[in-house]
């Protein structure tokens, strides 16, 4: 996160000195070294403020799936897209403007909340109204690989703004600070929330000339304008006997909808819908349960233990491998989903996740990283719990003429900025230079990194999580994404699409609470927990999903029940 938003919000204060690429503190007794990283020291509260402003987003989500799932059915799919794609720029453009409180900025993420919900409610059921049963899955899929594309995009940018202005510009990190929580440039944030702004206006006008939902408009009685929307759709003539067929075919199911049920949540209870209500909220149960949070966590981590700058690790590395590689695995998988089906794309992506989970309860690489005290520093922290990682020395320095231990059981403790090892020792050598002894600790640390994670399994499970998360986003990510906005009736498909968003980020917000209360007490067996959900998920694949490939959503219902509506 961009240093200048961390200090405008207090999540973080600096007072003038800086570090290396390692984390290592770096202070003015460095003349002659170049300042390049800003050393922020976090507040007490931070990890309040950020869950502050992490929860008035999701609650956001949440609300604007609820307000949606309402508008859609009262205004149309297209009006309330746009709608969505208008309060997106909002709450771009409060975040953009905010004042120097994290309140300000909850509230700036809640409005953008409530449009990112709206969207994942709408833009699926609109995408699955509009497009034919035969390529359905195809394009909704092409417009989820355009979320991806967006998240790569933004990421890139995101780096071009940190690079200009807070890593390549260096001129202000060696200034004499008056106050550690002074503000510094802000318009490297700013800017960024303005260019969302931006995009969600280009966004509004893009989507103003997109059809209306041919559907909807019969479920209102528009049927002069859905069959001129079906021609347009369709490229043919309004007397085009098939074109007239498909229109019959909409306007009929829309006379049974309007006659034998209603609106309301309630209707997703009924006894031909609610099971597959049950199966859309387990379904996203499954999604957040499977651990994606929890290894996305420990993504950043692999990197930042590679070699490099941290523009590098930090920005280069993921954007290159990460996104890219998740993006060509998506492209696969949108070739497979409409000529293998939903099911056997989550059937098979839970499988691999699920021998993925396995084997990392055996090899997972990291372990939980106590906090220090807040009034130790890198050097020399004091830790009073001793855990011997090994029984003799990783390495004896003759400069110093002492033996270093991977371990905390010594008179001194060293703890490792970029790693989770620390080192000790029993010979005093404080009175050594900062400088030098900052130097070679530095060199010590990536030593001890190297003997306590130089593993072969090791290694096959750091590769294995970048690859779950790459099959994640290819299945579990989009599926029940385009599956929630299929199996549902007209009058209720706004209703079900709600209810998915609504399970899935209220499991979220769970999920985002106690797992490291979990991690901390289970380690690394943690992981046994996310295996445990693979089971589950695959057992309800084959069990519970019903396959929709290349069905029509007015045959869905003789799909699922057996007769066309519950009487």
């Amino acid at each position: 996160m961009m240093d200048a938003f961390r200090i405008w919000f207090r999540l973080a204060t600096w007072d003038g000195n800086y570090r290396n690429d390692n984390g290592t503190l770096i202070t003015v007794l460095n003349n002659g070294a170049r300042p390049k990283y800003r050393y922020l020291v976090e507040t007490e509260n931070n990890n309040f403020v950020e869950g502050v402003i992490t929860a008035g987003y999701v609650f956001g989500t949440i609300f604007g799936a609820l307000i949606v799932s309402y508008m859609g059915d009262k205004m149309g799919r297209r009006k309330t897209i746009i709608f969505s794609s208008i309060i997106f720029s909002v709450g771009a453009f409060v975040q953009a403007c905010s004042f120097h409180s994290a309140i300000f900025l909850s509230v700036g993420r809640f409005i953008l909340g409530l449009s990112i919900g709206g969207f994942t409610v709408i833009c699926p059921v609109y995408i699955s109204e509009l497009i034919p049963a035969k390529s359905r899955g195809e394009i909704s899929y092409i417009y989820y690989m355009f979320m991806i594309g967006g998240i790569v995009f933004s990421a890139i940018l995101n780096a071009i703004i940190l690079y200009l202005m807070n890593i390549d510009n260096t001129k202000e990190l060696n200034v004499t600070r008056n106050n550690a929580s002074e503000s510094i440039n802000n318009l490297e944030w700013r800017l960024a929330f303005f260019i969302q702004a931006f995009l969600g206006s280009i966004y509004s006008a893009v989507v103003y000339v997109i059809p209306k939902s041919p559907r909807w408009l019969c479920f209102k009685e528009r049927n002069v304008e859905a069959i001129h929307t079906l021609a347009n759709i369709y490229n043919a003539k309004i007397n085009d006997a098939e074109l007239q067929e498909e229109f019959d075919t909409l306007k009929n199911d829309a006379i049974v909808n309007r006659a034998v049920g209603h609106q309301n949540y309630s209707e997703l209870l009924i006894p031909s819908i609610r099971q597959r209500t049950f199966n859309i909220i387990f379904m996203n149960c499954i999604q957040q349960w499977t651990g994606i949070a929890f290894f996305l966590c420990f993504h950043t981590q692999i990197f930042r233990n590679m070699d490099g700058s941290e523009i590098e690790r930090v920005f280069v590395f993921p954007i290159l491998t990460f996104f890219i590689a998740a993006f060509l695995t998506s492209f696969v998988c949108f070739s497979l989903i409409d000529r293998y089906g939903r099911k056997s794309l989550l059937l098979v992506g839970t499988l691999i996740m699920l021998v993925i989970s396995f084997y990392n309860i055996f090899a997972f690489p990291f372990q939980p990283q106590e906090k220090l005290p807040s009034n130790s520093t890198p050097l020399y922290s004091k830790i009073k719990n001793c855990k011997v990682k090994s029984g003799t020395s990783f390495h004896h320095d003759n400069d110093l003429g002492i033996d270093l231990f991977n371990d905390e059981c010594h008179e001194f403790v060293y703890f490792c900025p970029q790693s989770a090892d620390r080192i000790s020792w029993d010979k005093d050598i404080s009175k050594s230079t900062y400088k030098d002894i900052t130097k070679k600790f530095d060199e010590f640390c990536k030593i001890a990194n190297d003997a306590s994670s130089r593993s072969v399994s090791k290694d096959i499970s750091k590769i294995s999580i970048h690859f779950f998360i790459c099959i994640y986003i290819s299945t579990w990510l989009p599926v029940p994404f385009i599956y929630k906005a299929e199996i549902f009736p007209l009058r209720i498909r706004m209703k079900g699409s709600a209810v998915g968003t609504i399970t899935n980020r209220i499991n979220y917000l769970i999920i985002m609470a106690i797992y490291p209360y979990l991690y901390r007490s289970w380690g690394s067996k943690i992981v046994f927990l996310f295996t445990f959900a693979c089971v589950i998920g695959s057992i309800f694949t084959i069990i519970s999903c019903t396959e929709c490939k290349g069905v029509s959503l007015e045959k869905m219902e003789e799909k699922m029940s057996g007769k066309v509506v519950e009487s």
